[in-house]
């Protein structure tokens, strides 16, 4: 069943009444310049959603006529980015982006593919898909506001702002659905479903987050299409991974997830563990915690995520494979144990969602740590655990472990002080590095101030001079080892990937 879009509705500034003064400052002036150099311009999605439900908006996305070169074109600061759908980033000092989509089209020129960017006879085709109907390319730009709302998922994100005039243009009630609190696809479901099949994750995680309902509709084709979801590229699955769990309705997520069948769509856990109620009492008291977390401004890491999602499965293969040892050897190497099953369970996952190589590390540490805080004799252990610096995740995870587990009670009490300790250092680092920071800062304009002496810019040069020999010479005592340097590499391929860098 298809829903067409219903007749157009506009609102003006003075009917919505919308907190305008919540829009971000850069989004204006993004919109502004499209406008002055002769094109449309709109907001949409997420930001004019959560100004309509009373929520502060944290992401405003553009939508204008003019291509993702010619966007590129008028800022200094934007940068193109995906092969699949191209969008354009606007970065400010800030750090805000402002994403900037062209206006989708119809699919005129579509050819079924094996593979993406192809051509066929020399000609060039901006929008492939696969055997399954899935879109590989899309890259039809639009003419007209009313074909982008056709292209967008949900009606509630088909919402658009123009801030010149005040006026909200709804094509697909998506202000009805807003108001219903509903959840609801534009267009025939199966047929988007297998476009894109992360729009089955968007519909769980707006659910989640907004507290909605899923039509009926957006809901019967969920469970046929949930498959497809194995075609899509592990690198989009750990995002939405990240989206769905890591800002703020993680518990919300997980129940929606597995009433949907979908939670064992996304992680490596046997059935058999996750319809066990242990497991399940867990996640959910643990995925509590993390929300708890978001709602007190601390930020929730990707591998703390793992970690407690894969525990369950990782210790369970742990304790099977230790007592067939038990039987067969006089000895074993627990060490290397814990890390070729730690291994095991994350490559597994990594098929799902392609973490990044340290967030992989860090989930084996993390596992491995367990052990030691478990230990009998814990005094023994208290030098080389409290030395990672994932020692505090650690023993976080531990505490969850704990809530559920009362022998490992006596170990809390043993490793809180050790923790408090851990914690208030790097307070104390952290302030410590704040006020050199701000002496800099404050050095920095005195050093511009006095600049207008030629007297004080040699002084100033020699003493520049100095510098640079000092700190070249504190550079060269710095001893990198090979697996520091390796790491440094890992974040840098992990933020070009972010930003679809690599070639």
């Amino acid at each position: 069943m298809v829903k067409y879009g219903q007749k157009k509705l506009v609102l003006s500034a003075k009917q919505h009444q919308l907190p305008t003064d919540q829009i971000s400052k850069f989004a204006i002036k993004v919109i502004k310049r499209l406008k002055q150099a002769g094109f449309e311009a709109y907001l949409v999605g997420g930001g004019v959603r959560d100004l309509l439900l009373g929520k502060t908006p944290k992401d405003f996305d553009v939508s204008t006529n003019a291509t993702p070169e010619q966007v590129r074109r008028l800022f200094n600061n934007a940068r193109i980015i995906g092969k699949r759908f191209k969008i354009v980033h606007i970065i400010y000092s800030n750090n805000d982006t402002i994403e900037v989509t062209t206006f989708r089209g119809g699919n005129s020129q579509m050819l079924q593919v094996e593979d993406a960017a192809i051509s066929r006879e020399g000609k060039r085709f901006e929008v492939q898909v696969n055997r399954d109907g899935m879109l590989v390319r899309d890259n039809s730009y639009g003419t007209s506001l009313e074909e982008d709302a056709l292209r967008r998922d949900f009606t509630i994100n088909a919402i658009y702002l123009d801030i010149q005039t005040g006026e909200l243009i709804d094509f697909h009630g998506g202000l009805y659905d807003l108001t219903q609190g509903v959840i609801d696809i534009i267009g025939d479901p199966e047929t988007r479903y297998r476009e894109d099949p992360v729009r089955i994750l968007r519909a769980a995680r707006f659910s989640a987050k907004l507290g909605f309902k899923l039509s009926k509709r957006t809901l019967e084709q969920i469970a046929p299409c949930a498959p497809f979801l194995r075609s899509v590229s592990p690198a989009r699955m750990y995002d939405e991974v990240n989206k769905l769990f890591l800002t703020g309705h993680a518990q919300a997520s997980f129940k929606v997830l597995t009433a949907l069948n979908l939670f064992d769509q996304l992680f490596t856990i046997s059935p058999m563990l996750l319809n066990s109620s242990t497991c399940r009492d867990f996640l959910n008291y643990a995925f509590e915690s993390t929300d708890q977390r978001f709602a007190e401004g601390k930020c929730n890491k990707p591998h703390f995520l793992y970690s407690i999602i894969l525990w369950n499965e990782f210790i369970w293969a742990f304790y099977e494979i230790r007592d067939d040892l038990m039987f067969s050897a006089n000895n074993i190497n627990y060490k290397s144990l814990i890390s070729f099953l730690a291994a095991q369970v994350v490559i597994m996952q990594y098929r799902i969602t392609a973490m990044p190589e340290n967030i992989i590390r860090s989930i084996a540490l993390l596992w491995r740590l367990q052990f030691l805080l478990e230990s009998k004799d814990p005094e023994k252990y208290v030098k080389e655990t409290t030395s990672y610096h994932a020692f505090r995740a650690a023993f976080d995870l531990f505490k969850l472990r704990a809530h559920f587990d009362p022998n490992l009670q006596s170990r809390v009490e043993f490793w809180q002080p050790y923790y408090d300790q851990c914690k208030a250092d790097a307070e104390r680092r952290r302030k410590s590095n704040e006020e050199r920071g701000s002496r800099f800062e404050r050095g920095g304009r005195n050093n511009r101030r006095s600049s207008n002496s030629r007297s004080d810019y040699k002084r100033g040069e020699r003493s520049e001079r100095r510098s640079g020999r000092a700190e070249a010479g504190s550079f060269e005592n710095f001893n990198e080892t090979h697996a520091d340097r390796q790491e440094r590499m890992n974040k840098a391929r992990d933020w070009r990937r972010a930003m679809n860098l690599e070639p």
